[in-house]
């Protein structure tokens, strides 16, 4: 259901050389230097892998939570608590997703002076490689917007918990009201998903490019 684009680290392996300017400082090639800066996408991709996983697994528990408190008498506390390790789970791979996305961005503009002062480089190669940061970029604020959201979306589901636990007459208005704003916070979150995904998209294909303008030259 929840689909996430892992970043393609494609000259990861390349074994790209290290090469000297004629002022004998190292110069990596631009390809090296911009998948050198994305390696946390890597651990990222894992942490978006586990977010989904419990997205999974909390929306069956959302599913029989609802068909359950139709019967007055049914127990839901287990079920309930269960929601809620799920919920504390996510709200940790969510930030950790987040710290390793923020890492990458404040080392971007080191990688780009570096980029500039490449001797060896052809135009061309140089010209894409800022294209790559640029959509990468792109991608890193399309994740930011979906971050935010996405811990209102867990304040939300908190909040319809809490309002369904341990009470002989349960507010229903306020519980059917949450229920509304939980369902309508998760469709503008796969909005928000479609962005970063099409965003992840766009990054793949022109680092893709610059691997394969690499290695041409």
């Amino acid at each position: 259901m929840r689909t996430w684009k892992k970043s393609a680290l494609a000259a990861v392996g390349l074994a790209l050389t290290v090469i000297t300017s004629a002022c004998g400082q190292p110069q990596e090639p631009a390809a090296n230097q911009v998948n050198q800066l994305i390696l946390n996408d890597q651990e990222m991709a894992q942490n978006l892998k586990g977010l989904a996983r419990h997205e999974r697994e909390e929306m069956e528990l959302y599913t029989s939570i609802l068909n359950k408190g139709k019967n007055k008498n049914s127990d839901l506390e287990s079920l309930l608590d269960e929601a809620e390790d799920h919920i504390a789970e996510r709200r940790k791979l969510l930030e950790q997703a987040e710290t390793l996305m923020k890492q990458t961005r404040e080392r971007t503009p080191a990688v780009r002076d570096s980029l500039g002062r490449l001797s060896f480089e052809k135009e061309e190669t140089l010209v894409q490689a800022q294209t790559v940061l640029d959509q990468y970029e792109a991608r890193a604020q399309a994740f930011e917007d979906f971050a935010a959201f996405y811990e209102q979306s867990l304040d939300a589901d908190e909040l319809l918990y809490s309002l369904m636990r341990g009470s002989a007459e349960p507010n229903l208005v306020k519980i059917k009201r949450a229920i509304r704003e939980r369902n309508s916070q998760y469709a503008h979150l796969a909005e928000l998903r479609k962005q970063f995904n099409k965003q992840t998209k766009a990054f793949n294909g022109a680092n893709a490019k610059l691997v394969q303008m690499e290695q041409a030259s």
